[in-house]
């Protein structure tokens, strides 16, 4: 039996962290797994978005990652299969950021996981990544994930408005505080 098998996405997500980790690799856990992991299961992706704020190569990724089972998919690909997981492994090509905001390293929270801790967007900057594809590219599923997450957690709405007014959508925050109520929005 293999060490990916049957274990839970926030311990692969770790697994995979902390392997890379270990080959000077610094990833940031985003997208729906996030998602997934912030609502406790209730939303489920397919995959697990890392982005890599150490800007190695794909090689170096793939290098790392075949040492606990997982292949690219294609040639010199970013998206990567275990044989022993239904969990795919893709590495967005991007910096940290949402929408135009970047997110420092040192500003990512972080869960403990079976091997290690795992970074990942916090619960706010999660609710504005799901925003930002609900808005840009008009993702009603994502909408529906940010408030998901908002209901689960508590969401600093003055950094929330922040980031509409520097992505002007500002009337956008308007309409999700008037939908906070039925989703269970709380203030950090």
């Amino acid at each position: 039996m293999s060490v990916v098998s049957g274990i839970s996405r926030l311990d692969l997500a770790g697994l995979i962290a902390e392997t890379l980790k270990s080959e000077g690799i610094d990833v940031v856990l985003t997208g729906g797994s996030c998602v997934s992991i912030c609502s406790n299961e209730r939303y489920v992706s397919m995959d697990l978005d890392f982005i890599d704020v150490s800007l190695k190569t794909n090689k170096q990724i793939c290098l790392a990652l075949k040492a606990i089972g997982f292949e690219s998919k294609h040639l010199n690909s970013r998206y990567f299969a275990h044989l022993d997981t239904h969990l795919t492994v893709e590495f967005p090509p991007a910096l940290l950021t949402i929408g135009d905001e970047f997110i420092p390293y040192s500003q990512v929270a972080s869960l403990e996981a079976a091997l290690d801790t795992l970074r990942l967007l916090s619960p706010t900057d999660c609710v504005k990544d799901r925003l930002a594809n609900y808005y840009y590219f008009r993702d009603r599923q994502c909408l529906d994930q940010a408030l998901m997450v908002a209901a689960q957690h508590p969401i600093n709405l003055v950094t929330l408005k922040e980031w509409h007014e520097n992505e002007r959508q500002s009337e956008q925050f308007l309409a999700l505080m008037k939908k906070q109520s039925s989703a269970g929005v709380t203030n950090a």
